[in-house]
């Protein structure tokens, strides 16, 4: 881990009238060695710590380069004016050399950084003499739960997923669990088997602990946000019965009665760029039952994932919506059974069909001259994912009925429709419609891919498989422009090409594809983190 924890990257100041970029200036790579100040003596009051952790939610966000990497988007041609060479790198899979607010280089060093405030909070706790209160609880079970959620990012972005064939033997990321001196071991990556057995006894050990002894509970990890990443954690950890276990714990016995009030979000206006906003942070407010998890992050995703001329270069297109997302025909039916609909634009070099989930707001540095930063708001975890996560661990199970109760709910959720699912009717729907990229082109879109898992599953066409399709099918939309169907991509092992969209709309030619156990799918390491001595992620 070297001293990255510590590194004070700068982030990119936009000026906001052009959105144009000022200099980045980085530090060298010898000031990754430089020593953490000692700030230990500091931290000596149950509301100093606290206070500590409140700066341990990472600011550094994953989810615009995501969206890129995923199947979520589609590529308008490099003469489209609005992208950039950074977007382009993230989109086709390729190193980054940018280094911009999403990069995977601000990415890896705030998630350090945030590993290290959860250290030293846990250090100070026991030279306080230990969880002793009931608020020096709550803080030590929220400071292992960061660092696992850290953890936990960083291994799903820069390494393979999880899978028990062969992740005792994938490269992983050094987990750190102490307040760090320089010694020669913090470059050793260790496995992603070690990551995840240290993320589940960090997570296991946190929960007990959490009392939700918080002013603002939503920007923290709660009980039921803690519940929501186990679910997540598991699932991803091949463990179908403990992914299950939490999520009975946070749903309850009536789940859909806190599920999401979208014909609320479909009320609201939208004709100019302060309403899409309020959309936007209708979606993301604290009030919501369904939110449970709110970040922020220094990040341009509010822009690039909204109705805005910024970022299209790449985007979910019209045609992508109406072929494999909210507008495709699918178990629940037809375009028309959305209840809250997308706002769409198909002119000059904008085709997008977007949902207001990601509010951006301005901080102005320099008003007068228009400088600032670009701020996202995030739900980072939301009742509807933690519902399809168990009906995945259900169908994991064999326990194809309570899947479909579970699918079902979140359906009559999102959409108006009459349809009832049932492991024989979703089985004919999927069995009836053809996989994607099945033609001699292979250009066909179609939301049924097929799945190579390293996880058993049944045969094409079975039960099984058709349930996940559907499962899979129903996340991305709940997900859609939050970055987790990329983890699908990965954890599901599933081919997607990179497309380019013609003026017309419709698709030209595909110009790259992202193969079954593709070594890209673990995003490379940063040059300045090699250059201090981490080793990179292979490549063909």
């Amino acid at each position: 881990m070297i001293a990255y924890l510590i590194m004070k990257l700068k982030n990119i100041l936009y000026k906001g009238a052009l959105l144009t970029v000022s200099a980045l200036t980085l530090a060298s790579c010898s000031d990754f060695l430089d020593k953490m100040p000692d700030n230990r003596t500091t931290m000596d009051s149950p509301s100093k710590i606290a206070g500590l952790l409140t700066t341990a939610y990472n600011t550094a966000s994953p989810q615009l380069m995501n969206e890129l990497m995923s199947d979520n988007s589609d590529y308008m041609g490099p003469t489209n004016s609005l992208g950039n060479r950074e977007g382009d790198e993230m989109y086709f899979w390729e190193e980054d050399k940018e280094n911009g607010n999403d990069s995977p280089e601000r990415i890896w060093i705030n998630l350090y950084e945030c590993i290290a405030k959860a250290n030293q909070a846990l250090e100070s706790i026991e030279e306080l003499g230990g969880a002793t209160t009931s608020e020096l609880q709550n803080t030590k079970g929220e400071a292992l739960l960061l660092r696992a959620y850290n953890h936990f990012l960083l291994t799903n972005e820069f390494c393979m997923a999880y899978n028990s064939e062969t992740s005792t033997k994938d490269l992983g990321v050094y987990y750190s669990k102490q307040v760090e001196q320089l010694t020669g071991n913090q470059t050793e990556r260790g496995t992603v088997a070690e990551d995840y057995a240290n993320i589940a006894a960090d997570i296991e050990a946190g929960i007990p602990l959490l009392n939700d002894n918080y002013t603002v509970p939503k920007y923290h990890f709660t009980k039921k946000a803690a519940y929501a990443f186990a679910v997540r954690f598991y699932l991803y950890y091949e463990k179908w019965d403990m992914a299950k276990k939490y999520a009975d714990l946070l749903l309850g016995s009536n789940p859909g009665a806190s599920l999401r009030d979208y014909a609320e979000l479909e009320a609201m206006p939208l004709s100019d760029s302060q309403q899409a906003v309020k959309i936007a942070e209708a979606y993301c407010s604290a009030e919501k039952e369904c939110n449970l998890l709110i970040q922020t992050s220094v990040s341009s995703a509010g822009l690039a994932l909204g109705p805005w001329r910024y970022d299209k270069r790449w985007s979910h297109t019209n045609y992508l919506s109406e072929t494999e997302g909210t507008q495709s025909d699918n178990v629940w039916g037809g375009s028309e059974a959305l209840i809250w609909k997308p706002f769409t634009s198909n002119q000059g070099e904008s085709d997008y069909a977007v949902t207001m989930r990601v509010p951006y707001e301005m901080e102005y540095t320099d008003q007068v001259k228009g400088y600032g930063y670009y701020h996202a708001l995030n739900v980072s975890f939301t009742l509807g994912e933690a519902l399809l996560n168990r009906a995945e661990a259900e169908v994991m199970l064999k326990d194809y009925d309570a899947a479909c109760e579970d699918m079902n709910t979140w359906m009559h959720n999102y959409f108006n429709t009459d349809s009832v699912l049932t492991p024989e009717s979703v089985q004919k729907y999927f069995k009836r419609i053809p996989y994607a990229y099945s033609d001699a082109k292979k250009m066909t879109a179609s939301p049924k891919k097929h799945l190579n898992p390293h996880f058993a599953i049944d045969a094409e066409g079975s039960v099984q498989e058709s349930l996940l399709q559907c499962v899979l099918d129903l996340r991305r939309i709940e997900t859609l422009h939050a970055g987790l169907r990329w983890m699908d991509i990965k954890r599901y092992n599933i081919e997607i090409p990179r497309r380019l969209i013609g003026a017309d709309g419709e698709p030209q030619r595909n110009l790259d594809w992202l193969t079954k156990d593709d070594p890209r799918m673990a995003v490379q390491i940063p040059m300045s983190i090699v250059a201090a001595g981490v080793a990179k992620n292979p490549r063909n």
